[in-house]
């Protein structure tokens, strides 16, 4: 009878220190908690620049992998400012970072184009195609498509841009067969493949790889970065607009603190983001006065917003016209 205690004792010590460890196991999740609110100026600097008196805040999500008790306390008690994220499916927290900092080097450089143009600067855009940066595992192009394919072509259709080969394989219906004609080792080569849906997006059509336009700039004057460890496309519009503010006279920001977030087309266009509660978040946490918003984030912004004013923009224009007229 003792022997038996001693033996249902160590089950249970052993379940219990199971379930203990487990807390600690990392999941699939991501947790997304406020990030910094950087002075723009502090780690961008434009050549024979102006120097102003306000201030352009970058906003940062901070996103670690989640542990178990993380996932656990945030599905239980819905604390504000942080929410999870779950990676894609196949997509290590490595090549989830180095996709981040492509998309970031991408947005530096647009930036510094839409930046000089609205300011009288000519900016020569050259570009090279669309390229292949990954190809995912169980996808449509895994044994077709490689790592550094520049895709040419969707259904004999010459494309230009990642977002052409984008809207041409949406297009088409999931199960659906696309012919994707690409050029590797100077050979063009012709793939056929069924387009799949997407696990975050099930009625979304793709064929599993990750793409990127590859362009070459000439800019008139040089600007440089210090961005550390941020990285994605969604500090675009304030990039723009701290550049911009650099090159021409007037300052602006008329001494305020202004943050935002958006990424950035070559037309100027502002585009959607993710996070933009723990953006808001980290900008009222610096004082921020205004916080520029992407209209299709406004009504979510709205919900956590207390004290900054927040401004919808649909374009890089809007942003300069508010802020010269206010």
């Amino acid at each position: 009878m003792c022997k038996k205690k001693i033996y249902i004792s160590r089950i249970v010590f052993i379940i219990l220190l199971a379930m203990f460890l487990s807390l600690f196991f990392p999941t699939s999740y991501m947790v997304m908690s406020p990030g910094v609110a950087m002075e723009l100026s502090s780690i961008i600097t434009v050549e024979d620049a102006y120097h102003n008196q306000g201030k352009f805040l970058l906003t940062a999500v901070s996103t670690k992998r989640a542990e178990l008790w993380e996932y656990l306390y945030i599905n239980l008690f819905n604390p504000v400012g942080l929410e999870l994220d779950k990676l894609p499916e196949g997509l290590s927290m490595d090549k989830y970072i180095e996709i981040m900092d492509l998309s970031m080097d991408d947005s530096k450089n647009i930036a510094k184009t839409v930046a000089f143009k609205k300011a009288g600067y000519d900016v020569k855009v050259r570009n090279n195609g669309v390229v292949v940066n990954d190809v995912l595992s169980g996808g449509a192009a895994e044994g077709k498509l490689k790592k550094g394919d520049l895709i040419i072509a969707v259904d004999g259709k010459e494309v230009q841009e990642s977002q052409d080969v984008i809207d041409m394989v949406r297009s088409c219906k999931i199960g659906e067969e696309i012919t994707i004609t690409v050029r590797r080792n100077y050979e063009e080569l012709d793939f056929t493949m069924k387009t799949i849906s997407m696990d975050d997006e099930p009625e979304q059509s793709f064929i599993g790889v990750r793409i990127y336009t590859d362009r070459e700039y000439v800019f008139p004057k040089e600007v440089s970065f210090e961005t550390q460890n941020i990285g994605g496309a969604s500090a675009g519009s304030m990039f723009t607009l701290e550049i911009y503010n650099q090159l021409v006279e007037e300052d602006i920001t008329k001494g305020k603190r202004i943050a935002g977030t958006g990424t950035i087309d070559l037309d100027g266009s502002i585009g959607e983001i993710d996070g933009v509660v723990q953006k808001v978040l980290a900008a009222e946490r610096k004082n921020a006065e205004v916080f520029f918003v992407p209209v299709e984030n406004y009504e979510e912004a709205r919900k956590i917003a207390s004290k900054i004013k927040l401004v919808a923009i649909e374009n890089i224009d809007e942003a300069i016209q508010y802020l010269k007229q206010n």
